[in-house]
């Protein structure tokens, strides 16, 4: 096989530089740092959490002005609330490989089986040189196919005060409060990225090999994260209608920040001979000395509103709240720094590295279609208390435009809706005891999905204390969300696993 060098190089660089076109198009799951994170919305009462994030008509201080602002009217009293989250986060991804039946050698490869401390020779035995179709191929570097990280964090949740008020005979409750609105922690590697994937099964599948001229991939390790969070500063109030029935309505100016990064180191450069004079299904595997990172920021701004009803009677309450369509703005700037030496030969010096760097920035609009929420809580005793949620998001739905992109797109897939379930037990006047739980679907899709666009789905497991001593209050809540889902593809399955523990403490005052 010949090929011109020039062109072999050229065409690795502009690969890297470019990763985010060809890896959106062929291997969705090692896609660019976008969008990720944005979905996760956060419930700012530790109750509500407690209780499976029961947020509809489960409201009872002052805490409903980020949930159901109707709620407001079920204060007695001026409160002053304030809470704080502890979390932490053990991620995992374990590759499973399937030999291929022609180049056995390429999943050997692939999961770091062959020695990587021996690099391939170009003579055999006999010192007979040797075509780079015929040496046996293993991995340039020490990268090995599975990984696992650890993560924590501290932030404050949420600072509310609200206060139950006449206006010309009309009860209102009117409070203000900040709370963070989006949790953006995200976090995504792959040690064996390739682009194009050569096998991927959907939408699109393409085989290993086919009976055509020489099939040319990209081998390389892929790393995004983004840490940071979305905050809201509400206004609000509640207003009885008649009796039993009050509306609410609050406004959130949103704002937030998160630090983001991508990381991309070049693996080598693959070519699968099919029918090309050397062997058919062969496969040769080039040096490529090629890191990419960007590091950079993005901002966050924008204006979402909540309207709701409360229908309360002695057993039971209705709610209902709706979050009108708003938009989403993320600013974003970021340095890249690439690493070349692709034109060296092996072995590289580190004073012949090449280092190149440039800046980027964009904006892009995110429009939010309508919310809706129903919840419903049963109150058959004193001493018990059960919810219901159920809530429509359509994030399928969700349209992404910007200055950087060519057209606009729907890069989400989630269109169903959640449901969550919460308890409460008072034994006595001073102690609640609370648990619950709530279903996590995701905004994306596994790759090779057995259903195209079907969304990864979790679980997140509750429980709670509540402590009233006098005017003070005192919560406690503890919350376990796990997530496991499967990239599956002709070549290889990636088992990904995230676990996170959350420790929410919350205090208020009522005077």
């Amino acid at each position: 096989m010949t090929m011109n060098l020039a062109t072999k190089i050229i065409g690795v660089i502009v690969a890297a530089t470019l990763c985010c076109a060809s890896a959106m198009v062929a291997q969705i799951a090692a896609g660019p740092l976008d969008v990720q994170g944005l979905d996760q919305l956060s419930v700012a009462s530790g109750r509500s959490r407690a209780m499976g994030g029961t947020v509809g008509a489960n409201g009872n201080d002052a805490s409903a002005l980020f949930s159901n602002p109707a709620a407001l009217s079920r204060l007695g009293s001026f409160e002053l609330r304030v809470g704080g989250l502890f979390g932490s986060t053990s991620r995992q991804q374990t590759q499973e490989w399937v030999p291929y039946m022609s180049d056995p050698g390429l999943s050997a490869m692939f999961e770091s089986l062959a020695d990587p401390s021996h690099i391939p020779t170009p003579k055999d035995s006999l010192g007979v040189p040797l075509t780079g179709w015929k040496a046996v191929q293993r991995q340039y570097d020490n990268i090995q196919p599975n990984w696992d990280r650890s993560s924590s964090s501290a932030q404050p949740l949420s600072l509310v005060a609200a206060m139950p008020l006449k206006v010309a005979d009309i009860s209102i409750t009117a409070g203000i409060g900040a709370s963070q609105v989006m949790n953006l922690d995200h976090y995504y590697q792959n040690n064996n990225a390739l682009s194009p994937y050569l096998g991927q099964l959907r939408p699109d599948p393409k085989t290993i090999t086919k009976p055509i001229d020489t099939v040319n991939a990209q081998w390389y390790q892929y790393i995004r994260e983004r840490t940071g969070s979305v905050y809201g500063i509400t206004p609000g109030f509640s207003a009885a209608l008649v009796q039993g029935l009050t509306f609410g309505a609050s406004a959130t100016l949103l704002t937030g920040k998160s630090d983001d990064n991508e990381h991309r180191v070049e693996r080598g450069h693959l070519y699968l001979a099919t029918n090309n004079k050397a062997t058919a299904n062969d496969f040769m595997l080039d040096t490529v000395y090629y890191q990419q990172a960007k590091v950079g920021t993005s901002s966050y701004s924008g204006t979402m509103f909540t309207v709701g009803l409360l229908f309360q009677q002695n057993f039971f309450s209705l709610g209902v709240t709706v979050k009108p369509a708003y938009t989403l703005t993320r600013t974003w700037d970021r340095e890249v720094t690439s690493l070349d030496t692709t034109k060296k030969r092996f072995p590289v010096r580190i004073d012949s590295l090449v280092n190149r760097s440039y800046h980027e920035s964009g904006k892009e609009d995110l429009a939010f279609p309508m919310a809706y929420t129903i919840g419903f809580i049963l109150t058959p005793t004193e001493k018990w208390t059960l919810a219901f949620d159920y809530e429509v998001r359509s994030l399928s739905s969700m349209l992404l435009t910007g200055s950087t992109l060519t057209a606009s797109s729907n890069p989400w897939v989630n269109n169903y809706a959640t449901m969550r379930f919460g308890a409460e037990f008072r034994p006595s006047t001073t102690v609640a005891l609370r648990t619950g739980y709530h279903e996590d679907i995701q905004a994306f899709s596994p790759d090779g999905s057995a259903i195209i666009g079907e969304p990864a789905r979790g679980g997140i497991y509750s429980a709670g204390a509540g402590i009233t001593l006098g005017n003070v209050l005192l919560e406690l809540t503890y919350e376990y969300a796990v997530l496991t889902y499967q990239d599956i593809y002709q070549s290889n399955g990636n088992y990904n696993s995230q676990k996170r523990h959350n420790l929410m403490i919350e205090a208020a005052y009522r005077f």
